[in-house]
């Protein structure tokens, strides 16, 4: 009877920390969102965001190792390298490169502050520079990924 009751002491404890974490994701403001679109092939496709209180919040579609919605934390050296990252003169204004090709997946970008939203959507046709450093934000996003719902 007492491991019952340590056991439902310990459930609605956890219960609650899974609401509070919500909670939190729920409201801190929106700092990027990244988005793979699809091809006509077996292109991965999802969306990342991530929020100002280092919340990541992760959406695989289809054709990627982990579908459904996931959620965690970036650890703030991470997090404050991407903000780093987002600082660069390419990043300043809405861009679009290569958006005719057919068969590439859309890759777009949005990044969000408190006076405007930029957004830059490509399918390839992007300089090297640039391909690195979106390379870079999702990998720094991607490195603490934590894949249990």
């Amino acid at each position: 009877m007492k491991k019952i009751m340590v056991m439902l002491i310990t459930l609605l404890i956890s219960c609650s920390s899974v609401k509070e974490n919500n909670k939190l994701i729920a409201n801190a403001a929106l700092k990027i969102a990244l988005k793979k679109g699809a091809c006509f092939g077996t292109c991965p496709i999802y969306q990342i965001r991530l929020f100002e209180d280092r919340s990541v919040k992760y959406n695989g579609i289809r054709f990627v190792e982990s579908q459904g919605t996931f959620e965690w934390y970036m650890d703030r050296s991470d997090f404050d390298k991407v903000t780093k990252l987002l600082k660069n003169k390419e990043l300043r204004t809405s861009q679009e490169y290569n958006m005719r090709a057919q068969d590439l997946p859309l890759t777009s970008l949005s990044i969000y502050s408190n006076t405007s939203t930029v957004e830059i959507k490509h399918k390839g046709g992007i300089s090297d520079e640039l391909k690195e450093r979106i390379k870079s934000i999702e990998y720094l996003i991607m490195k603490n990924a934590s894949w249990t719902k």
